[in-house]
C-alpha cells in the first residue's frame, strides 16, 4: 500500500512539475519500444489518476483484509512480476501509441496468487475465489481507459508463481523414509 501512495505522490509532482518527466515514467509503448525499457518497471510505480489510486489503495487493503500478506516477501516478488508481465502484454497487444500506468497488474497478481496458492494448499477448487477473481476483473475493466491487459497479466503472472511457489516448496521438503 506504501508503494500505490507513493508512486500516487510521485505521479502528481512529476506530471505537474514537468509531464515530460512523467511521460518517462509511465509506459508509452512507442518509447519501449525504441528502448526506454525501464518503463516497463517504473510505470507500475507511478499514476496521477487519483481514481486509480485510490482503487488499488483500497483493493489492496481488501487483500489483505482476506489473505493477510501470508507470502511475507515473496509478495513483492508477485507484485513486481505480475506488473511486468502485464505490462509485456499491454506492449506487445496494443498499439504503439498507448500509454499505461498504475499498479493494478500487479495487484491483480498478488489476488490471484492467494485464490491459487489457497486452492494448492487446501486441495480443493475455490469457486468462491474464482468468482472474486472475475467480478473484480469485470468491475474494474469496466471503467474506461482500464488497462484490461495489464490486468490478465498480472493475473497469469500470479497463477505462474503460486504453481511455481508450490513445486519448489514440495520439491524441498525433505521425504520421510518408507
Amino acid at each position: 500500500m506504501i508503494f500505490i501512495l507513493s508512486g500516487f505522490i510521485v505521479g502528481e509532482i512529476t506530471y505537474t512539475i514537468n509531464p515530460f518527466i512523467f511521460a518517462l515514467l509511465i509506459q508509452v509503448n512507442y518509447l519501449v519500444l525504441r528502448g526506454d525499457y525501464i518503463s516497463i518497471v517504473t510505470s507500475i510505480l507511478v499514476t496521477n489518476s487519483f481514481t486509480d489510486f485510490l482503487f488499488n489503495f483500497f483493493s489492496m487493503g481488501v487483500i489483505y483484509y482476506l489473505f493477510g500478506s501470508k507470502a511475507g516477501k515473496f509478495e513483492y516478488l508477485v507484485f513486481f512480476t505480475s506488473g511486468i508481465v502485464g505490462n509485456v502484454l499491454t506492449l506487445l497487444l496494443f498499439p504503439p501509441d498507448v500509454a499505461s500506468a498504475g499498479a493494478s497488474g500487479g495487484i491483480f497478481g498478488i489476488l490471484a496468487f492467494y485464490i491459487v496458492d489457497d486452492m494448492l494448499e487446501f486441495s480443493r477448487i475455490d469457486w468462491n475465489g474464482i468468482g472474486l477473481l472475475l467480478i473484480v476483473f469485470v468491475l474494474s475493466d469496466i471503467i474506461p481507459g482500464v488497462n484490461y491487459l495489464a490486468h490478465i497479466g498480472g493475473i497469469l503472472g500470479g497463477i505462474i508463481l503460486a504453481l511455481g511457489r508450490k513445486r519448489l516448496l514440495t520439491q524441498t521438503k525433505p521425504r520421510p523414509y518408507p
